[in-house]
């Protein structure tokens, strides 16, 4: 019975939830769009010192992946801002991005 619930735990709950944050250090704005197969964050806009934050739980397969776009007067970039497998241990439950004017 005790496999059973263990099981169950892994299963259905999997591991905590993991959190991003993004930061603008530009001094201009930067606009951001983010999204994984099954999410789309939408656009938002942020100023010098703003940060954008979200949540969201790793998949059983651990093949999530969010990307964003990155717009600002310098030009556009994408980025991988998260991928299960590379980011496992580098982040645990938090990570932290930071958009300076040489990428982010």
């Amino acid at each position: 019975i005790l496999f059973l619930i263990l099981l169950f735990c892994f299963l259905f709950l999997g591991e905590g939830r993991i959190y991003v944050s993004i930061m603008n250090f530009m001094q201009s704005n930067v606009t951001l769009h983010c999204k994984s197969r099954n999410d789309d964050l939408e656009e938002h806009a942020l100023s010098h010192g703003n940060s954008y934050e979200w949540s969201f739980y790793v998949n059983f397969w651990k093949t999530t992946l969010f990307f964003c776009t990155f717009t600002s007067q310098h030009g556009r970039g994408v980025y991988d801002i998260f991928k299960a497998h590379r980011d496992d241990m580098r982040c645990s439950s938090l990570c932290l991005w930071e958009v300076k004017d040489d990428g982010v």
